[in-house]
């Protein structure tokens, strides 16, 4: 299977990347400069041009025979400017290069609250506003999709256990296993055309995504 991930150097992207890649997928890995190739240094992975705010073109050629893309893209900074130009402009433009490139499946990293951005911390809801834009338009696209809210991120070494469903209560949840949810979710029938909150807790990934309600 070719997994094209975007955002591949971020900090929740690099343990995508790393997983896939640990785990026999055949791993492209989207960089919006090519100097942060280094960061995949000794990795099996092949490293591509793929800026989500640059010319949509260049997506559609980096996304070209894959079977799916996992996005973990997100803004640098909380600015509205940058939040809308990455996390609303730009992922609405990888998911329609997606469907230009004729990629099957779409796994798209969002955030709790992201669908309903009025309930979430005030402090982020210029990035829930644009993440709930961007994915309302991967659900009406013509790809097999998948939508992954984690709550609050932290920098800590993954458990392996997490809890997945349609609404959770707020929690804290590991980048680290959050990325076993994306690659998790790739074998997961489930999870397609799915949307879904996830946080630390008892259940291993496999088992917390084969149970979703």
């Amino acid at each position: 299977m070719q997994v094209t991930v975007l955002g591949a150097t971020g900090r929740t992207g690099l343990h995508v990347v790393r997983l896939l890649a640990a785990r026999g997928y055949s791993v492209r890995a989207g960089l919006r400069s090519r100097h942060r190739a280094e960061l995949l240094r000794g990795l099996p992975v092949e490293p591509v041009l793929a800026d989500v705010t640059a010319d949509p073109g260049d997506l559609v050629e980096a996304f070209k025979n894959s079977d799916v893309v996992i996005s973990a893209v997100g803004a640098p900074d909380p600015e509205p400017e940058s939040v809308n130009l990455v996390d609303r402009d730009g992922a609405i433009a990888a998911v329609r290069a997606a469907e230009r490139a004729g990629v099957p499946r779409y796994l798209q990293l969002s955030a709790q609250f992201a669908d309903a951005p009025d309930q979430g911390d005030r402090l982020v809801r210029s990035i829930l506003f644009a993440k709930q834009i961007s994915d309302s338009v991967l659900r009406k696209s013509a790809l097999t999709w998948t939508i992954v809210r984690p709550s609050t991120l932290t920098d800590g070494p993954g458990t392996g256990r997490v809890k997945a469903a349609r609404h959770l209560e707020p929690g804290r949840i590991s980048r680290a296993d959050v990325a076993a949810v994306l690659v998790g979710a790739l074998a997961e029938p489930l999870t397609e055309n799915r949307g879904f909150d996830v946080v630390s807790g008892d259940f291993p990934v496999a088992a917390a995504l084969a149970t979703l309600d």
